[in-house]
């Protein structure tokens, strides 16, 4: 059986990954980091699975994945 993705909340991914707020936004603006997916209005999450796979490399990291 697969395992289920989990989404990580805003301050979880900056803690993970050091990040500031505005130099994380600014990533995802400009696609060197995994785009939020909107899981409810208002509310958006990452895939932990896409964060894990950006942290293995994140100067050489591509979108890969649909929305």
């Amino acid at each position: 059986m697969r395992q289920l993705d989990r989404f990580l909340k805003e301050r979880e991914v900056i803690e993970v990954t050091t990040l500031s707020h505005a130099t994380l936004w600014r990533e995802v603006k400009k696609g060197a980091f995994p785009k939020p997916v909107r899981i409810s209005p208002g509310r958006v999450g990452w895939r932990e699975s896409a964060i894990a796979n950006w942290q293995q490399n994140p100067e050489c990291w591509k979108a890969t994945e649909v929305a």
